[in-house]
């Protein structure tokens, strides 16, 4: 091995160790925290009869790929608060599932609407 191909091994290692740590399943008090929108849908209909067909496997059980194919859905709808209490109610029964986390992020991430602040 050369000095470069050395040099670029252990620059990368303190990445493969940051990667593989984790931080664990968010205590509920830390999802207390966040002041999720929680409630009953505000809808027209039955939500499975309005939005389209939409199937975006996520690791989790089937609720929780059920549950986040409707905020999906309803994200694409501009939807947001009904779209963050979905992703809410999967974080409720399944707190280690990332992807709800993301999907409360983007119900609260309007670029279009209004760009982020410096703060």
């Amino acid at each position: 091995m050369n000095l470069s191909n050395t040099l670029l091994v252990l620059a990368t290692l303190p990445l493969l160790w940051s990667c593989s740590e984790t931080a664990g399943t968010p205590s509920p008090a830390l999802i207390s925290e966040m002041n999720l929108k929680r409630g009953e849908l505000i809808s027209c209909g039955p939500a499975n009869q309005q939005f389209g067909a939409l199937n975006f496997a996520i690791t989790g059980s089937v609720r929780a790929n059920n549950s986040f194919d409707l905020g999906l859905k309803l994200l694409h709808s501009f939807e947001y608060d009904e779209a963050e209490k979905v992703f809410a109610s999967i974080i409720d029964f399944e707190p280690d599932c990332a992807m709800a986390y993301w999907g409360v992020a983007m119900s609260n991430f309007h670029t279009l609407w209004a760009p982020p602040s410096v703060d």
